[in-house]
């Protein structure tokens, strides 16, 4: 007997002649539907927080996943100084396009923030798409990004247990001490702000929600890992400090994703090529 729902329509003629039975693919939208959580527990003094695209990258290896339950449960283990509902006065999408635009840059990564709420929500897409790029594999480039990003206060400790996940990712992948890919291949791990919400400011802490999509996986012939994608809402925590917005904690949670399956996947040497010709986006606000 085959599983799932199934039609059978009428055949021609004589309805007890020969009838063809069709399975239809499951509900794209059914509450039972398991989908793949991209997510791991990362203990930074003490905090349990929900760090998404880097521990749990080591459990990827296939199309399984965590139920949603578990996923939800592992994305409220990180403090919030605030709700994660938007507030009625996030910023608009009339507000300046400039208004919250960084005004350096420190290895790459976009700083020098506004004090403003506008500043907070650019810094916090921008430490989020940092935070989740293939550089972070690096270990000679990781640890300047992190103390480019990080409030002081805990830039050491997220830097140790940095290098402990990607430690176990270098191993999974295949990939060398300093985060080279096999031959052939391309380590992809990208980040691509959706959309930003303010959730808090109370002047020199803010909230702010990021909604994103991550690749990650190994492009190239015969990968292993394909690249494939995950959605996710990041809350971060920013504190201003040092004259500038700073990452000092964050929860994540599934979704909202939209429906997959619409097309057809490139061939790994495509996404090779794509990773290559296309860089990446800085957010401004």
């Amino acid at each position: 007997m085959e599983a799932g729902p199934t039609r059978r329509p009428p055949a021609a003629g004589d309805s007890g002649g020969v009838r063809t039975r069709i399975k239809l693919p499951a509900d794209p939208y059914s509450e039972n539907v398991p989908r793949r959580s991209l997510r791991g527990p990362l203990i930074i003094g003490g905090v349990v927080v929900a760090l998404f695209a880097v521990i749990a990258l080591v459990n990827q290896g296939g199309k399984g996943g965590g139920s949603p339950s578990a996923a939800a449960a592992t994305a409220t283990t990180a403090p919030a100084t605030a709700s994660a509902t938007p507030s009625s006065s996030a910023t608009s999408l009339t507000t300046a396009y400039d208004a919250g635009q960084a005004s350096d840059t420190a290895d790459g990564v976009p700083v020098g923030y506004p004090h403003t709420s506008s500043g907070a929500q650019a810094a916090a897409a921008n430490y989020v798409v940092a935070f989740n790029s293939a550089d972070m594999v690096r270990s000679s480039v990781r640890s300047r990004l992190v103390n480019a990003i990080a409030d002081p206060a805990i830039a050491s400790s997220l830097e140790g247990q940095f290098d402990a996940a990607y430690a176990q990712i270098d191993n999974t992948y295949g990939l060398s001490s300093s985060g080279a890919a096999p031959a052939g291949q391309t380590y992809v791990e990208r980040a691509a702000p959706v959309g930003v919400s303010l959730v808090s400011d109370s002047g020199d802490t803010a909230t702010v929600s990021v909604w994103v999509v991550t690749l990650a996986g190994l492009a190239g012939t015969n990968t292993q890992h394909a690249v494939s994608e995950d959605w996710a809402t990041v809350t971060v925590t920013l504190n201003w400090t040092h004259g500038d917005w700073k990452w000092f904690s964050f929860q994540s949670a599934d979704g909202p994703a939209p429906l997959g399956g619409l097309q057809t996947p490139a061939a790994g040497s495509t996404l090779q090529a794509a990773v290559s010709k296309f860089g990446g986006l800085r957010y401004g606000r």
